[in-house]
């Protein structure tokens, strides 16, 4: 009776410890996998572009870029079915003049967030094929070096929605060439 009470004793012990160990384990992988997740995703965010004119031949796409990873990335393309072209863009000062320019890449460097907006770096859909109508969205697919392929929902403002402050002085001259 006593090794009967004896087993039994020693076999919750065992039963008990194992169920501690694999909760502790449960816990411990997914502090792991929330850990992983987190350092290993790039947000898209508050994707949205201006209204314009239905005449308007060039629009301009911008949003909010997050890389929670431990190394750099960087936008190598964008493109969108409503436009003939789609390219990146940055912004440089020449005097008084602020002109676009076509860049290669938009760096995110690792554990920060990137802001393309009015003035700065921002993606050019050229040759529109449909105007851009406040309320409406727009599909566009960002390419990135290491995350790959995101799919993104850009909203269409209204222009006077107060997205962004007055704009300076642009040269888009370069845009008829296109």
């Amino acid at each position: 009776m006593r090794l009967a009470a004896l087993t039994a004793s020693v076999f919750a012990l065992t039963l008990g410890v194992a169920t501690a160990v694999s909760a502790q384990q449960h816990e411990m992988d997914h502090q792991h996998s929330a850990h992983l997740t987190e350092q290993t995703t790039l947000v898209v965010k508050s994707a949205w572009s201006r209204e314009l004119p239905p005449s308007a031949a060039v629009g301009a796409a911008f949003l909010s870029l997050s890389n929670h990873t431990d190394q750099a990335d960087r936008l190598l393309s964008a493109e969108s079915a409503i436009a003939k072209v789609t390219e990146l863009h940055a912004h440089e000062h020449e005097g008084d003049v602020m002109r676009m320019v076509k860049v290669d890449s938009i760096e995110i460097p690792a554990h920060s967030d990137l802001t393309l907006e009015p003035g700065g770096y921002h993606i050019m859909l050229i040759d529109l094929h449909k105007p851009l109508v406040a309320g409406q969205t727009l599909p566009l697919t960002l390419h990135f070096e290491h995350a790959g392929q995101v799919d993104v929902t850009v909203q269409i403002k209204s222009s006077d929605a107060g997205t962004s402050a007055a704009a300076p002085e642009m040269d888009h001259s370069q845009h008829n060439q296109h």
